[in-house]
C-alpha cells in the first residue's frame, strides 16, 4: 500500500469517526435515545376530531371556553396545487359540556383573507373586554400578528395587523394589553435558508420581541429556537420555551418599558413548545421528547411522534419542581404542542393531528402538589 493511499484511508477513518460522534451527539440531544413509556395520572381522555393542526389553545377560564388555532401545515408546505390556498382558522370548544358533547366550532372572521394562525393569546381587560391575538403566516416571507376584538358571544372582529422588521419569523404571542404583546421568533430570518443547519447545531440565534402598540424592540436574544411564550397572572414574569436547548426561561418583566431580565432557567430535557399558565401559576408545557422523530412525523403522518405535557410548579420561597402529566408514544395524539387547563380538564393540541385530546385529570388541575409549600 502506497503512502498516499494510507493517508487517504486515515482521513476517511477520521471523517467516519467524527461523523459518527456528531450523529450520536445530535440524536442524544434530540432525545432519540429516550425510552417512551406511557404515563397518565388522570382518569380518561377523549379525542375530539376537528381540523388538521390545532397547534395552540387559549382558555377563557371565567367562561369555560377554549380558543384553538389551526391550519393544515402539511398541505400548506407541500407541492399540491391547492397549497397556496390553504386558510386556517380559530375555533371554540365549550369545556362545560360533557365528553360526548365536545366539538370544535369555527369562528374565523373573513379578514384577514390570508390567514394561517400559529400561536394565540387571549387578553381580558379589567372591564371584561376581550382581545385575541394570533401569529399569522399569510404566505411566503410575510409574517404578522393579527389583533381581534372578541365579543361575549364569541364573534371575532379584526382590529388591525402588526408588521415589523423585528417580527421576522414569529411562533407564539403573549398579550399584555389590548395592543401590546411579546412575540417569539423561531429563526433569525423569514425564509427557509439555513434553518436545517441552525437546527442541527442548535444555534442560539433567535429572539423575543416586545411590541408596545406602536414600536418593537428585542428584549431577549441568543435563544436556540424560541418557541412558546406566556405571561404570569400578575404580568410580572414572562416565560419562554427554548425548544432546541430544551429549556424554560423565566424573565422578570419591567411593566413600564417591557424589558426583560433573566431570573431563572430550567433544563427540562425535552423539546418544549407552547406554555399555559394555570390558575395556580403552574406552567403546563406541550413538548416533543424526540425531535428527530417529530421531523419524520412532519414529513409523513404514518410516522408517529411522541407527545408529552410537562408541569413546572414554582415555590414561593424559590425553587420548584417539574413533572410529566402526560406521555404517550403518539398513538393517542401525535406531536403535542400545547396542554391548556380548565378545572379538571387538560386540553392537548398538536402540530399536525386533525384532533385535540381532552383529558379528565380526576381532580382540579390547579390544586398545588404536596411539595408546593416547600421553600
Amino acid at each position: 500500500m502506497n503512502r498516499f493511499l494510507k493517508i487517504a484511508l486515515i482521513l476517511v477513518a477520521v471523517v467516519v469517526v467524527l461523523a459518527s460522534a456528531f450523529y450520536v451527539r445530535t440524536m442524544n440531544w434530540m432525545g432519540e435515545f429516550t425510552t417512551i413509556t406511557r404515563k397518565f395520572d388522570g382518569e380518561s381522555c377523549t379525542r375530539v376530531q376537528g381540523v388538521p393542526g390545532p397547534e395552540d389553545v387559549a382558555i377563557d377560564r371565567s367562561r369555560g371556553i377554549a380558543y384553538i388555532s389551526a391550519y393544515d401545515r402539511r398541505l400548506a408546505s407541500s407541492d399540491d396545487p391547492g397549497a397556496s390556498g390553504v386558510r386556517g382558522g380559530i375555533y371554540v370548544m365549550d369545556l362545560t359540556a360533557d365528553a360526548a358533547g365536545l366539538f370544535l366550532r369555527p369562528i374565523t372572521p373573513l379578514m384577514p383573507e390570508a390567514f394561517r394562525p400559529h400561536g394565540i393569546s387571549l387578553f381580558t381587560a379589567a372591564d371584561g373586554t376581550r382581545t385575541l391575538m394570533a401569529v399569522n403566516h399569510p404566505g411566503g416571507d410575510d409574517h404578522t400578528v393579527e389583533i381581534f376584538d372578541l365579543s361575549d358571544d364569541d364573534v371575532l372582529t379584526h382590529r388591525r395587523t402588526v408588521r415589523d422588521p423585528l417580527i421576522m419569523s414569529p411562533n407564539d404571542v403573549a398579550a399584555v394589553s389590548p395592543e401590546a404583546f411579546y412575540v417569539t421568533n423561531d429563526h433569525d430570518r423569514p425564509g427557509q435558508d439555513g434553518r436545517t443547519m441552525a437546527a442541527l447545531f442548535a444555534s442560539p440565534i433567535t429572539t423575543v420581541v416586545y411590541h408596545d402598540g406602536s414600536a418593537s424592540q428585542v428584549v431577549a436574544d441568543e435563544l436556540a429556537l424560541a418557541n412558546g411564550v406566556a405571561v404570569s397572572g400578575d404580568m410580572s414574569k414572562v416565560y419562554v420555551a427554548e425548544l432546541l436547548a430544551r429549556t424554560l426561561h423565566i424573565f422578570d418583566r419591567d411593566a413600564a418599558t417591557g424589558e426583560l431580565t433573566l431570573s431563572d432557567q430550567v433544563f427540562l430535557g425535552t423539546g418544549v413548545d407552547n406554555i399555559d399558565v394555570a390558575e395556580d401559576g403552574a406552567l403546563w408545557i406541550g413538548a416533543h421528547p424526540q425531535l428527530a422523530t417529530f421531523g419524520e412525523h412532519a414529513a409523513d403522518p404514518a410516522n408517529l411522534s411522541p407527545s408529552q405535557i410537562v408541569v413546572v410548579r414554582q415555590f414561593e420561597g424559590g425553587g420548584g419542581e417539574a413533572s410529566t402529566a402526560y406521555l404517550d408514544d403518539g398513538s393517542e395524539i401525535s406531536a403535542s404542542s400545547v396542554g391548556a387547563t380548565f378545572k379538571n380538564l387538560l386540553v392537548i393540541g398538536a402540530v399536525f393531528d386533525p384532533a385535540v385530546l381532552v383529558c379528565d385529570m380526576g381532580g382540579d388541575v390547579a390544586a398545588p402538589s404536596a411539595a408546593a409549600g416547600q421553600n
